[in-house]
């Protein structure tokens, strides 16, 4: 009899666990636990990135912070610090960073399961935003970061900042005598990086001053308070036009791993593009659709390549339109507010034609590099030729450029038939990246956002791929090969893009209800 009691109230237990995790009331505090988990895993990520084996840009945070040094050598294997990457213990190394990726990945999806739409009880967004802090300290101070753009945005800033220079008209190299030359890679290239982003590179290294440590923290806390920004507008964007999808696009967005590793970690200005890709996007919610335009051109200041959004933008004002007159007077008004806006926002740093002449002569515009054409050459055309050549190879630009090509046309006719315009950008990008020649995990961060405004989908599940393959890209980077493991450099970009590609014709309906699929966005009359 008393087993007989034990096992039903233990019953009884389990049930109302249940009841109260079908409530809603378990969500706040699983919720925590992935987000202290997660910390906790970033936190892990700053000890991981202190390996020699990696070959990272430092950063200086150790020399800087003694005293965080020393409790960074009491919870770090010797091993660890000392091994080289021609070593055995490089892979070992490698397969730490996967279980940490994987992991981090794993919390995050975690945390979006929790607050999927259709829960009874949503999460505020100020307990959305704190965890964001929590894990950009760690990576706010990251002893070495696998890219080291950081110091080319820093030395562009520092030029306009200190020297009163042009970066559009002038390089680095003129400024032999500059401490922070050293830290430059690219020092011969003028920038391709359009005034937007350069004028906000210079005030930052105005306030920054001279020290580099300094400078450093100054770009990455930037950094930080755009990512912020850019998940409070996801944030709104959401609340204003799907709000039972605000708490799960938000933290889609604010805590994505890859995101977060890319932006505060590595410091890349891509986020500045996805900020103002959202803001684009409340401004159209609302229709304001000159504003709309105003924001993809600020975009477009910042890297070209955000140009590729504004047909699509166009195309959704007209087809808003009843009638041919108004669609031609928008038609007229879209075209004179692009070039009013682009002219206006280049003319702090007016260079003519000297930007476009710098992305066309940059290795970006000229090199494979970490594109799935490049493995096609160094795989499949050119086996076995020396790899600095292969890259160099443009035999497949008119064929890869003609496919981009009729893939955009394809999806502008798609989107005038009625597809979701934040979808069709999604797949937009998702497309240009496939065709590009020159692709890093940094360029991910612009399409984050929007596919987490477009809610639970295949479109969510594309970004998701490609959240997971820019963080296991890094497996495979820098180079030459790792001796024990040349398969990750070799095939780097089936690990950057082997997931979202996988994701993108998996069977949606295995992994979300088709109430959870989100409608097209709503637009405010």
């Amino acid at each position: 009899m008393a087993t007989t009691g034990w096992r039903r109230g233990a019953g009884t237990s389990a049930a109302r666990s249940k009841a109260r995790f079908e409530s809603g009331a378990l969500v706040g505090p699983l919720l925590f636990a992935c987000a202290a988990a997660s910390a906790l895993l970033y936190c892990a990520l700053f000890l991981l990135l202190r390996g020699r084996s990696f070959r990272l840009t430092q950063t200086a945070t150790l020399v800087r912070w003694p005293r965080l040094r020393a409790l960074s050598d009491a919870l770090t294997p010797d091993s660890l610090v000392t091994a080289t990457w021609r070593t055995e213990q490089a892979a070992t190394h490698e397969y730490l960073y996967l279980l940490l990726a994987v992991a981090l990945v794993g919390l995050w999806l975690a945390a979006l399961w929790l607050v999927r739409p259709g829960r009874r009880r949503t999460v505020r967004l100020r307990w959305i935003l704190l965890p964001i802090v929590l894990f950009g300290i760690p990576l706010i101070v990251l002893p070495g970061m696998f890219s080291g753009d950081l110091y080319l945005y820093m030395f562009y800033g520092r030029m306009i900042a200190h020297y009163g220079a042009n970066p559009i008209l002038v390089a680095p190299d003129q400024f032999v005598g500059d401490p922070h030359l050293a830290w430059v890679y690219w020092k011969w290239l003028p920038s391709a990086y359009g005034p937007v982003w350069l004028l906000l590179s210079g005030a930052l290294s105005a306030v920054a001053g001279d020290a580099l440590w300094e400078n450093i923290f100054t770009y990455k806390l930037a950094m930080l308070v755009l990512h912020v920004l850019t998940t409070i507008v996801v944030w709104r964007v959401l609340r204003d036009s799907r709000p039972e999808f605000a708490a799960w696009g938000t933290i889609f967005y604010g805590w994505n791993p890859m995101v977060l590793h890319e932006t505060v970690g590595s410091a890349h200005n891509d986020v500045l593009v996805a900020l103002f890709g959202v803001f684009a996007l409340l401004a159209i919610v609302h229709k304001r659709w000159l504003f709309a335009i105003f924001f993809v051109m600020a975009a477009a200041m910042v890297k070209l390549m955000a140009l590729i959004l504004l047909p699509v933008l166009i195309l959704a004002w007209l087809r808003s339109l009843p009638t041919a007159r108004e669609r031609g007077r928008a038609a007229l008004l879209s075209a004179v507010a692009s070039l009013l806006s682009g002219v206006t926002l280049y003319l702090p740093l007016w260079g003519g034609t000297a930007l476009f002449d710098n992305i066309r002569e940059n290795p970006a515009a000229k090199e494979y590099q970490n594109s799935l054409w490049e493995l096609l050459v160094l795989e499949v055309l050119e086996p076995g030729r020396n790899p600095m050549i292969a890259i160099f190879n443009s035999d497949l630009d008119v064929v890869r450029n003609l496919a981009f090509v009729g893939v955009y046309l394809f999806l502008l006719w798609r989107f005038w038939r009625g597809a979701d315009i934040v979808d069709s950008w999604v797949w937009v990008w998702f497309a240009y990246f496939l065709f590009v020649g020159w692709m890093w995990p940094w360029y991910f961060v612009m399409v984050v956002p929007m596919a987490a405004v477009c809610g639970p989908g295949r479109t969510s599940l594309v970004a998701v791929g490609l959240t997971l393959g820019g963080m296991l890209f890094w497996l495979g980077w820098p180079e030459p090969a790792l001796p024990a493991a040349p398969w990750f450099h070799n095939y780097r970009a089936v690990l950057l893009f082997a997931p979202a590609m996988v994701l993108a014709v998996w069977p949606v309906g295995r992994l979300f209800s088709r109430q959870a699929i989100g409608p097209q966005l709503p637009v405010k009359a």
